[in-house]
Order: structure tokens, then sequence, then C-alpha cells
């Protein structure tokens, strides 16, 4: 039997339209994309967030970046922000163990 963890960020995004346009904003991550649909604003945010992470893990640096950010260790809520909807950015590791219980 395999056990198998993995991590997830949990986010959110606002989107706002511009003209002809959705602009998408995650403001945890400050990064931002756009689409010509709500749901094409909404993936393209999804991406360029996973885009990010993924990036910072790559060269070590997502530690740095959320300092910069303004993350601080916390166990509070989040805060409600109107609008807003979940993105959940799954991290690109995983850690399995072959045998969980040794009995």
């Amino acid at each position: 039997m395999k056990v198998k963890v993995q991590a997830n960020f949990m986010l959110f995004g606002v989107v706002k339209r511009e003209g002809d346009w959705y602009i998408a904003h995650c403001p945890p991550l400050d990064v931002a994309s756009q689409g010509r649909t709500l749901a094409e604003a909404k993936a393209n945010l999804i991406e360029a967030s996973e885009l990010f992470i993924t990036s910072c893990l790559e060269r070590g640096t997502l530690e740095q970046a959320m300092k910069e950010l303004g993350f601080v260790p916390s166990k509070a809520k989040p805060r409600n922000v109107p609008n807003a909807f979940p993105i959940a950015i799954p991290i690109p590791f995983s850690f399995e163990k072959a045998d969980p219980c040794r009995v």
C-alpha cells in the first residue's frame, strides 16, 4: 500500500470588467491576467498563479517571494473580499511511502 501526500495553496482571485476584457487578479500573489470572457480570465489567472508558484519552487525562491509579498506565519482566518473566488494551486511535488504501517 502506498500513501501519497500532496500540498495545495488555497488562494483567491477577483475579477473586474474593463471594456471588452475581464481583468483577473490574485491579490495574495499580486498576479494578474485577463480574458475576453469571465471564465477565460479566471482560467488564465489560475494558470498564471500556478506558473508563479512552480517557478518559485524550481528556483528555490518561494520563501523569499512570500516574504516580499508580505506573508508571515499566521493562524488567522482569511478575510472576506467582495466578489472573490477560490483558487486551489497544487504544489508540483509529492511524497510517497511504500509501507506506511509497519507491523
